[in-house]
């Protein structure tokens, strides 16, 4: 059986290690344009140019991401995936709050934070389950980004927000 959402195909029980990592990965793939087109439009829309630029970068970073993702060898990996994966822990890569057009400086960083944070999470625990060196070194590489992308969030966050308040 499958089930479709976010634009991939789930294979359920009796799926084989192959299916479950490559409906894994094409939903990192997804959630990357997600953050990209995030960013993307965040920039378009900020009031510093310093603050656009930065936010140009990271989805330009993203877009890398994507594409080292497109280009990863799923037969490969998925031939040294642990079988203890069996949990896809969806819910815990979905960010609750999206983005709308009266959101305030505050909603914006709350929601680039968490992006960032689930991100971080998708691709640990995707490490976690591949044992093929180089697939495993690339996902850690992804989560050792978007762990620098929330902490470049949370400085904004700790200067402008903290301060505030």
């Amino acid at each position: 059986r499958t089930r479709r959402g976010m634009g991939v195909v789930w294979a359920g029980r009796g799926a084989t290690q192959t299916n479950h990592l490559q409906w894994t990965v094409r939903f990192a793939i997804a959630k990357e344009q997600e953050a990209i087109d995030f960013y993307t439009q965040l920039a378009a829309t900020a009031k510093w140019e310093a603050v656009a630029n930065e936010l140009r970068s990271i989805a330009a970073m993203e877009v890398d991401h994507k594409q080292r993702l497109q280009r990863m060898n799923i037969q490969v990996a998925a031939t040294t995936v642990n079988p203890k994966a069996t949990n896809l822990k969806i819910a815990d890569y979905l960010v609750e709050i999206q983005p709308s057009d009266n959101m305030t400086w505050q909603d914006i960083l709350n929601i680039a934070m968490r992006r960032e944070l689930v991100a971080m999470n998708l691709y640990n625990d995707l490490a976690s389950i591949i044992a093929d060196g180089t697939a495993k070194q690339m996902v850690e590489n992804l989560s050792a980004e978007e762990s620098k992308h929330k902490l470049y969030f949370e400085g904004i966050w700790d200067q402008e927000i903290l301060t505030e308040n």
